[in-house]
């Protein structure tokens, strides 16, 4: 019932310090990155940190405090910095139909329906 009246000194902020490794599998846990996409991501350098910022939306993105131009030296990918722009402004909720990587681009290829594969069956026996 007290939504609406939201207290800022109240918000949390976490700092994790680690090893650029381990770092770059929680963004990759975190965003739902894929294994290849992981592997192209640099390591951080000594002192160097990124900033998972809450965007308007509800969304963590890397977009919030960092340029296009920068994740683009981490190694992220135009697809995943376009990603990390959606959710610097996305709703907590939406989907993100521009991003091969959520569960319909592994879905878009099976047949809708066991009669679909039966006639694809019946196509080739013929």
């Amino acid at each position: 019932m007290n939504r609406l009246r939201h207290d800022p000194c109240n918000d949390l902020n976490l700092v994790i310090v680690s090893h650029g490794l381990t770092s770059r599998i929680f963004l990759m846990k975190w965003f739902k990155w894929t294994v290849e996409q992981f592997e192209h991501l640099n390591n951080f350098g000594n002192c160097e940190f990124r900033v998972m910022q809450l965007g308007t939306g509800g969304e963590y993105s890397l977009a919030v405090h960092h340029t296009a131009q920068e994740m683009l030296e981490w190694g992220l990918s135009p697809e995943m910095i376009a990603d990390q722009k959606w959710r610097a402004t996305a709703c907590r909720g939406d989907w993100n139909d521009q991003c091969p990587w959520y569960l319909d681009a592994f879905f878009d290829h099976l047949p809708d329906s066991d009669d679909e594969i039966a006639e694809k069956e019946d196509e080739t026996n013929t």
